[in-house]
């Protein structure tokens, strides 16, 4: 496939950080791309300079982007401000050139507004002031009214400009893109081990504490007397109605899909998991799911990001007991962003999907892709692939409030638009939730999402798939080529 060719005029400081979020982008869409001096003799090209230089470049097979090195300076923001926008692009650092904007001239520095975003800038400023959960509530889009995927947007006016220019060039634009097994979009499947019932005393206690929730918290007692029906009818049948994986693994098997699980070893907090994998009967209950040819990732404990170290045990640990994990999602979605993915290169997880809002479905970057998240210290892109959380069944049911027929709409909705963006991102179904004595429905809607995303040529799989796919890709990206060597010596495990 033709390259684009780039030309770069922003200052030497930025360069590393203007080619990530341009290849970022353009990988996003399958766009190769080539960083040259000089503009091409033909074709489309584009140009990222100052606006003293974009009026020399208005010419028809460029596509001009402002560019301000005062718009990279995001310590000048007042975080409690409302966003500007650009006509309908909603933008941060909002410095744009004086000339109206043109159809393959974009006036504003999409490129550090999008920076601000991918490298979730604003969330790593204020974590050092809040705990290690990042919500929805707290977010810079919840703050300055932006909307949780505008980094899509910016990808969007971005091709916008590159259609135009191949028109004007002559040649064809750049196809759309596709997933593995010529999909249009998909989600990862997961699931995260959190509950594994010891005998009848862990069901009963379970059982209970999901009847006061739907009695007292939602004061909803058609919800809880389902909930108690499914139990008893769970339990009098003689099935694990909180454990769940194997269950899990038997219709995911008949139905062809492969599911990633996440399994925790970590115990530091109260809120950690209640089974330690060093149990006999827990580990041979949690074999199951490598024996069967499932992917086993660590599920990260919910203080393990505070010392590097910590996570890295937890990794080595789980690598003795189950086998070597390439990905994780931590508990709780509970971590320091430096920490997790530092971490993550030293011990040789090679993707994540821990970046998603407890409260809130979609994007927490802004961007319904994967990527590779940003060493703002080392200037650099972590050698982690994540693979956004954007869908979960807590947040969902929770914290959204949506009993299982209004989280169907809403899902089906969701899928739609990821399906018109050719996303893809990650999804997790807690297994507590598939014996029908939890949250009523919300088993049967898993297998619902599987069934829409496969019958509208949509790809449904477990995590390493997308993995590899996406490390074959950036390979045609400088950014995600020049790897800087972790500060061990290799993989801890």
């Amino acid at each position: 496939m033709r390259r684009l060719p780039i030309v770069l005029r922003c200052n030497d400081a930025l360069v590393h950080r203007a080619r990530y979020v341009f290849d970022t982008l353009l990988m996003a869409r399958r766009i190769p791309v080539v960083y040259a001096e000089d503009p091409p003799s033909d074709g489309p090209w584009l140009l990222y300079a100052p606006k003293e230089e974009l009026c020399d470049a208005r010419e028809r097979r460029c596509v001009a982007i402002a560019h301000f090195a005062e718009a990279w300076d995001f310590s000048r923001q007042r975080e409690d401000e409302q966003a500007s926008f650009h006509g309908e692009l909603a933008v941060v650092s909002p410095e744009c050139v004086d000339a109206p904007e043109s159809e393959a001239t974009i006036s504003f520095d999409l490129i550090a507004n999008a920076f601000y975003f991918l490298s979730s800038w604003s969330e790593r400023r204020a974590q050092e002031e809040t705990d290690s959960r990042a919500l929805y509530s707290r977010s810079v889009f919840r703050r300055r009214g932006v909307p949780q995927d505008i980094v899509d947007q910016y990808l969007d006016r971005l091709m916008e400009a590159l259609d135009i220019a191949c028109w004007r060039a002559g040649v064809e634009p750049w196809p759309d893109p596709v997933w593995p097994g010529s999909s249009e979009y998909g989600v990862v499947l997961s699931h995260d081990i959190d509950f594994v019932p010891s005998g009848f005393l862990d069901t009963a206690r379970q059982g209970a504490k999901t009847l006061l929730r739907h009695l007292i918290r939602e004061r909803d007692v058609f919800e809880a007397l389902r909930a108690a029906k499914g139990w008893v009818g769970g339990v009098l049948r003689g099935r694990d109605v909180y454990g769940c994986v194997p269950h899990i693994i038997d219709v995911e098997r008949q139905s062809g899909v492969m599911s990633s699980f996440q399994v925790a070893v970590g115990h530091m907090h109260p809120n950690d998991v209640n089974y330690r994998i060093e149990d006999e009967a827990v580990l041979a209950y949690l074999r199951r799911i490598v024996e069967a040819g499932f992917e086993v990732c660590l599920h990260g404990s919910y203080r393990s990001t505070e010392v590097p170290e910590w996570y890295i045990r937890e990794v080595e640990l789980l690598t003795r007991t189950l086998g070597r994990p390439l990905g994780s999602r931590q508990h709780f979605l509970s971590f320091g962003y430096d920490a997790l993915f530092g971490a993550q290169e030293r011990a040789g997880i090679e993707y994540d999907m821990s970046m998603g809002f407890p409260d809130r479905a979609g994007a927490r970057a802004g961007f319904s892709y994967p990527y590779f998240p940003y060493s703002l210290a080392d200037d650099r892109p972590y050698d982690v692939v994540e693979i956004a959380l954007f869908y979960m069944d807590v947040t969902l049911r929770s914290y959204m409030g949506l009993k299982a027929g209004r989280a169907w709409e809403f899902l089906e909705s969701e899928l739609a638009r990821l399906k018109r963006k050719r996303g893809f991102v990650s999804v997790v179904w807690h297994p507590i939730v598939f014996g029908g004595a939890r949250d009523p429905g919300y088993d049967t809607l898993f297998w619902k999402l599987i069934d829409y995303v496969r019958s509208t040529n949509g790809l449904g799989t477990d995590g390493r798939t997308i993995n590899a796919y996406w490390r074959d890709n950036a390979r045609q990206y400088s950014s995600f080529t020049k790897r800087t060597a972790v500060a061990s010596s290799g993989a801890a495990v």
